[in-house]
């Protein structure tokens, strides 16, 4: 049985609606992410092809693809802090007792958690500043640009907090 529909992992056993409410987000961001490199790499494809065999350039596809890559960054940096796949240095986690390597990365976990805070509350202060602001070719407003900042960056505490509990969880059960 899977984690989300009850099964034997911590986050499992923790509320039910937890683990499924965290797999449907799992897949909206992994479908949006493959969306966005789409978009990515048709803006870019397009903007070769027409500027190469029509000696035109198309001046949208650089806002599209840069607007796609942007995105893609923070949506793929928010499916990297579920799946904990960041660069991480261990070689002192593996030589230390395992308490005092779990108190070690709950505690890195927390300071990423403060930066997180940072982030999310920074970039809404930015949105707001940017709201009239108008990108040169499409004429969209960058708030829409920099919206990413403090979803992405809410997402990724909300995914940094359920990691934490799992390791919290893994220690009572030890």
């Amino acid at each position: 049985m899977s984690p989300a529909a009850g099964g034997d992992s911590p986050r499992g056993r923790a509320i039910a609606g937890e683990g499924i409410v965290l797999a449907i987000l799992d897949r909206v961001l992994k479908y949006a992410l493959t969306l966005l490199i789409v978009i990515l790499t048709t803006s870019v494809f397009l903007q070769v092809l027409i500027r190469f065999v029509f000696k035109y350039p198309l001046p949208w596809t650089e806002e599209v693809a840069r607007i796609a890559f942007v995105y893609c960054i923070f949506v793929g940096a928010t499916i990297a802090v579920r799946e904990k796949s960041h660069l991480n240095v261990d070689f002192l986690l593996v030589v230390l007792p395992k308490k005092v390597a779990r108190a070690l990365v709950l505690l890195g976990s927390l300071l990423v958690g403060v930066f997180l805070v940072f982030v999310t509350w920074q970039g809404i202060l930015l949105v707001r500043a940017t709201g009239v602001q108008m990108t040169p070719v499409m004429q969209v407003p960058f708030k829409y640009l920099y919206l990413i900042l403090p979803v992405s960056g809410a997402l990724m505490l909300l995914y940094l907090v359920a990691n934490m509990l799992d390791l919290i969880r893994e220690k009572g059960e030890q």
